[in-house]
């Protein structure tokens, strides 16, 4: 059977993503790839006859109109869009990465996501594309939309969706239901009694979550710099779409390509072009920074928030996701609006005297308006100062609740048992319960206060069992070590054709 790979490109130097692709087709003998492409130096190269490659960029800003005429995609069909009518909501909602902020009408998303759907329907239909390489968590509408895709349209997906940990990734093939090949190892696992042994950067993880460790966490988890320092940074890239010095990079940038491409090719098309999606640029930035007037900031969540005693009343800790990420859009899933996992467990906490912590994530420069009011006046919940310290709470609380985060596995490292609403492939294990209604919650919660104990063996089983049923991948742009590059590349090359042939 003829092999018709989709490929999601990864940031690529030195050809990294052109030697896969290649190994690959020596394997399987690809008749037809296409692959968004994210060559940093122009050193891939592939043969046209083959390969057929797409602007990442072009992609993530919904540019289509741009760089290409869309009268000559095929229209879609009413079969295509009820079968995608389940994924709008969502892709539409991640429009919001564009300028990291929420500000088109529901006309303009509907049209960035009808263009996005048309272009890439019409690139799986004329390639007549049989499997799908996903080499990261579809956050952007285009890469959501390909997923979106590849369901309805049935084709063989795997997915590799990195993961809390640095450089390792879940392997799966849906996006929500990351847990399965962690789930069948630590079945595998869970009856061990002896020692466990895990890969040198994994137990370097695990004991930076102990809250023995503080000082450690910060180091693996942040990289170098301080807390304010990341913070800072953080902030930077989400409002640098509005930051004066990233619009005259952008915009000369756009003037000076212009203004190279039309003397190359003789007209000035290309230069009106560009000047065309400055135009369109000035109009984002103006409805960024209007929102912006509009939104929370932290420091009117800090007017209200409190430093709790933690010792004095019982509590179940909820620690709210920097957004937009990809943690809450998509892997949270229907719970994205973090609000409504609050809103479903604060009466059920009620009912057994339990009060809910929220705390709010330390680099989030703005919500949207009235989040922090609505938080507020949900009855049973605690707005808890950004200053104060997690691992001091997660210490003295009954439990953890989270969407997807990090949380999931930093609790049941210190014997704190997690609720989890989404899917961020820690859906399972020792001490987590997945909840998504009021009798979820209550069921997990009535568990929770018989006070059953999480045990360090059980912990470190289902660390075992996620280093043995995920992937290490070292980026070449990282600066890692080459002999850890290489040995990626090689395990990329080998979990694409040993997915390929399984599949097809």
């Amino acid at each position: 059977m003829d092999i018709n790979l989709f490929f999601q490109g990864y940031d690529s130097v030195n050809g990294y993503q052109a030697s896969i692709l290649e190994e690959i087709d020596r394997a399987v003998h690809l008749r037809r790839c296409v692959l968004t492409s994210r060559d940093n130096d122009g050193n891939d190269r592939y043969d046209p006859q083959k390969y057929e490659k797409v602007d990442y960029d072009m992609c993530a800003n919904a540019r289509y109109e741009y760089c290409m005429d869309m009268n000559t995609l095929r229209p879609l069909s009413r079969e295509l869009l009820a079968a995608m009518e389940p994924y709008e909501p969502t892709a539409v909602k991640m429009l919001c990465r564009i300028t990291d902020f929420d500000i088109f009408t529901y006309d303009e998303a509907k049209r960035f996501y009808l263009h996005h759907l048309r272009f890439w329907n019409d690139v799986f239909e004329r390639n007549a594309i049989n499997f799908v390489f996903l080499t990261g968590i579809p956050h952007h509408t285009h890469d959501y939309v390909i997923y979106a895709l590849t369901k309805a349209k049935k084709i063989p997906m795997c997915i590799l969706a990195p993961t809390h940990l640095p450089h390792w990734c879940f392997v799966g093939n849906d996006l929500y239901r990351l847990y399965e090949r962690l789930d069948s190892a630590y079945a595998r696992e869970c009856g061990n009694t002896q020692p466990v042994e895990l890969p040198a950067d994994v137990e370097e993880y695990y004991q930076a979550l102990l809250r023995e460790n503080k000082q450690k966490k910060m180091q693996v988890m942040l990289g170098s710099g301080s807390k304010k320092e990341h913070a800072r940074k953080e902030k930077r890239q989400i409002m640098g779409y509005v930051m004066r010095d990233k619009i005259a990079k952008r915009q000369l940038s756009r003037i000076k390509h212009g203004i190279l491409d039309s003397l190359r090719g003789g007209c000035t098309a290309p230069l009106r072009k560009n000047l065309q999606w400055m135009k369109k640029d000035a109009y984002h930035i103006r409805k960024v920074r209007h929102k912006l007037k509009a939104c929370d900031r932290i420091a009117d969540y800090e007017k209200t928030a409190v430093i709790p005693d933690m010792k004095r009343e019982k509590y179940v800790l909820f620690l709210l996701h920097l957004q937009p990420e990809a943690t809450t859009l998509p892997q949270a899933g229907v719970f994205a609006e973090q609000e409504l996992c609050v809103q479903l467990l604060a009466p059920v906490l009620k009912e057994y005297g339990i009060k809910l912590y929220v705390k709010e994530h330390f680099v989030q420069p703005y919500r949207t308006k009235n989040f922090y009011r609505d938080l507020r006046q949900t009855d049973n919940v605690t707005l808890v100062s950004s200053d104060v310290d997690s691992v001091d709470l997660l210490a003295h609380c009954v439990a953890a609740a989270t969407p997807a985060g990090t949380v999931s596995i930093e609790a049941i490292a210190n014997g704190r048992p997690v609720l989890v609403f989404g899917h961020g492939g820690f859906e399972h294990g020792p001490g987590i319960y997945q909840v998504g209604n009021e009798d979820e919650c209550r069921a997990a919660v009535a568990d929770i206060l018989q006070g059953r104990e999480i045990s360090e063996q059980a912990v470190r089983n289902y660390f075992k069992a996620f280093a043995d049923s995920a992937l290490c991948v070292y980026s070449p742009i990282e600066g890692a070590e080459p002999e850890l590059v290489e040995k990626s590349r090689r395990e990329i090359v080998n979990l694409a054709v040993r997915e390929i042939r399984g599949a097809i």
